[in-house]
């Protein structure tokens, strides 16, 4: 900073601030008179820009942090899982459930064939119909046009299975292959255990029928020359397959600890009583319940196929 000499005294050269000040020294009282009004306007403008990014802040914490206004849920199973039209309907929910893993304390669903038995599992709905997607849905839901559909004059859509409700269906058909169930449902002659004379060949015309009966594994390999005893097996093979490959792409990576028994000769043993956040199946079960289609239908009730370009040659 400059100085200069006025006699015996030194001042500073003016400066932009001394400018400032000085323009400032010298306004009209009643610009000066102004100046707290001009504040106080400008004033209500800055606190409501500091509110407004509070409650920009706010809310970005919550989306992106503390989760307030999200459904954690809802979040969860739209990243793990594929659509499904029954997310159009319900909420599905997660919970903690106490799994039975005990080798002597027997649920209903373990016990040894019997009609109380068969109620149990029936009541899981291992033998729903196929549910209606509507068509609106069908694309998101991994449906293509090329697959089959239902006639325009009942209402359109795709007949579908619930893949978790076909998983216990097959569950359940392994549980009556087991040795010690197999001759009772044979006996009863019914579903998979059917043993007609010969295996009659699967005719078109009756798949509208058969599709929406859940007949799934006991009636479409019927067009295979093999004996009930052959069916069976390969239906059994094929559930024990889907399982497989579902427990793998579903891998459940909880821990099995273990626990001491015989106070008498202590002795390690898994405990496979073990919690695990469930979905809640009820819902699942009641919208499939409620979606399904009519147990019989006439003839025309599905669409012809477009083009024989979207017919397999085998059945897949």
């Amino acid at each position: 900073m400059f100085l200069f000499r006025r006699g015996s005294d030194f001042k500073k050269l003016a400066t932009d601030e001394d400018c400032e000040s000085f323009l400032k020294d010298a306004q009209e009282p009643e610009d000066q008179a102004q100046s707290p009004l001009v504040v106080n306007t400008i004033q209500p403008f800055i606190l409501f820009f500091y509110l407004l990014l509070l409650v920009a802040a706010a809310f970005g914490g919550a989306k992106f942090g503390g989760g307030w206004f999200i459904n954690q849920d809802k979040l969860s199973i739209n990243h793990i899982s594929n659509f499904s039209p029954l997310l159009e309907d319900i909420n599905v929910k997660y919970s903690i459930n106490h799994f039975n893993g005990s080798l002597l304390h027997e649920n209903i669903y373990r016990q040894p064939a019997s009609p109380a038995v068969d109620e149990a599992w029936q009541g899981l709905g291992v033998d729903y119909r196929a549910v209606i997607v509507p068509s609106h849905l069908a694309s998101k839901s991994g449906l293509l046009e090329s697959q089959v559909q239902i006639a325009d004059r009942y209402g359109g859509g795709y007949p579908a299975n619930i893949e978790g409700l076909h998983h216990l269906h097959c569950l359940n058909l392994l549980r009556q292959s087991l040795y010690f169930n197999y001759e009772y449902y044979k006996a009863q002659g019914k579903g998979a255990f059917i043993n007609p004379p010969d295996i009659l060949r699967f005719h078109v015309s009756e798949c509208p029928h058969q599709l929406f009966l859940s007949c799934h594994f006991n009636y479409l390999l019927s067009s295979f020359p093999m004996n009930n005893f052959q069916t069976l097996m390969r239906n059994a093979a094929h559930c024990l397959d889907i399982l497989r490959q579902e427990l793998m792409c579903t891998v459940d990576i909880g821990v099995l600890g273990q626990v001491w028994w015989n106070r008498d000769s202590p002795s390690a043993y898994p405990d496979f009583n073990t919690k695990h956040k469930c979905r809640n199946f009820d819902a699942v079960r009641q919208w499939a319940f409620e979606h399904q289609a009519p147990e019989k239908v006439p003839e025309d009730y599905l669409k012809p196929p477009r083009d024989m370009s979207d017919v397999y040659e085998t059945m897949p």
